[in-house]
């Protein structure tokens, strides 16, 4: 169970997408924090636990989760549920002090970045305007150095695509294992920008090849997901979606909600699934499932339904306003990343990329390769090393 502490709605930055809404100072109480512990531990029971820290940018509130992550190390080890801590950070804020809470609690920490300097400074400058891109670049060589780098994501706008190629090869330099490159489903995204994104894709995919070939692995999102999506049907990977279900996520005043991509302002009543005083309702976490996985009557018939990211709840309210559908936008974006990982994986397998087979195949050696384009790089005699 993942279950994320939305710690204050405050930021350090105005990014100019922004999905969670007007920034405000609202700091989650202790006494709240830590009910929301007891709640993830019972809830959990003989599970993990990831407790999430997230924002508004949470590292604003490090005494608070200094406090919350020994409270929740010292229940958990009175129990047997497994405990782990994560992070979702703008990379701003780091001092010793930060340093070394994400060292002692283990944290898992995922730095939101959009790419190189000319990506970052246009998407997410500071409250008074200044482009961040210095100094995150400098924090992420300190987590680098510290060994706490593990993720980075990056959004995908109309204004930013022109610099995504060459956003990965920037964001590879910094040795992180796992990249995701998440479209932002809410830009103005004309026929022409359109267009011009789907050869940044191509380029991206082409970028991620040249990784391979240098010997390099990262897991390259979506692109590696799709590729997975095929060698094993229906499984995303590494990212799939626990809305409302391994997922939830709690605002500061107490009101839970099926993930912290829709906490906002903490005004959607009709997203909330309880509160931490009474508990999860039942009866709404049950509609809102039922919602969730109805099938569009456009996806029912789909050749790619297997593979595609439909049924992710975020996906689904921040495209159509609603759960169960998806916009024509969505789709395309899917079909886009899944032809290009397509390509990419068949360019590779026909070059025999040793570091593309050991990634993705457990026995390289029997490999026989297709000399037709689509979606056939996995054949009946290969076993993935996926499953």
């Amino acid at each position: 169970m993942n279950l994320a502490l939305v710690l204050n709605h405050q930021c350090n930055l105005r990014c100019r997408y922004c999905y969670t809404g007007r920034k405000f100072d609202r700091p989650m109480s202790l006494a709240t924090a830590r009910r929301a512990v007891d709640f993830g531990l019972a809830h959990a029971g003989d599970d993990e636990l990831v407790l999430s820290f997230f924002g508004g940018e949470p590292m604003l509130e490090i005494e608070l989760m200094e406090s919350v992550a020994a409270y929740a190390r010292d229940h958990s080890s009175r129990r047997s549920t497994r405990l782990r801590f994560s992070i979702s950070t703008n990379g701003t804020l780091l001092d010793e002090r930060r340093i070394h809470f994400l060292r002692d609690f283990a944290v898992h920490v995922q730095v939101s970045v959009d790419g190189g300097p000319a990506a970052q400074d246009r998407a997410r400058p500071f409250a008074d305007g200044a482009g961040s891109a210095e100094v995150v670049g400098g924090h992420l060589r300190r987590l680098r150095s510290e060994g706490l780098l593990h993720q980075i994501v990056a959004v995908m706008t109309p204004d930013t695509s022109a610099h995504l190629a060459e956003s990965l090869g920037y964001l590879a330099s910094f040795g992180v294992e796992e990249i995701y490159f998440a479209p932002n489903h809410l830009g103005a995204w004309s026929e022409a920008n359109c267009d011009a994104f789907e050869g940044q894709v191509r380029r991206l995919a082409d970028v991620y090849a040249d990784l391979f070939r240098a010997g390099q692995v990262r897991r390259v999102d979506p692109l590696y997901g799709k590729i997975v999506s095929h060698l094993i049907v229906g499984r995303q990977a590494p990212r799939r979606c626990g809305f409302g279900h391994r997922e939830l996520a709690v605002a500061p005043s107490g009101y839970i909600y099926p993930c912290d991509r829709v906490v906002a302002e903490d005004t959607r009543e009709e997203l909330r699934l309880g509160h931490l005083e009474s508990g999860l309702d039942d009866a709404r976490v049950r509609a809102l499932q039922a919602r969730r996985s109805a099938t569009d009557p456009e996806c029912a018939t789909c050749e790619l339904g297997a593979r595609c990211s439909s049924s992710c709840g975020c996906a689904q309210l921040e495209t159509t306003g609603q759960l169960g559908m998806v916009s024509p936008l969505f789709c395309w974006l899917e079909r886009l990343f899944i032809a290009e990982a397509d390509r990419l994986a068949n360019v590779l397998c026909a070059e025999r990329n040793p570091t593309f087979l050991s990634e993705f195949y457990r026995h390289a050696s029997v490999i026989a390769f297709p000399e037709t384009s689509g979606r056939d790089f996995r054949l009946a005699e290969t076993r993935s090393s996926h499953r």
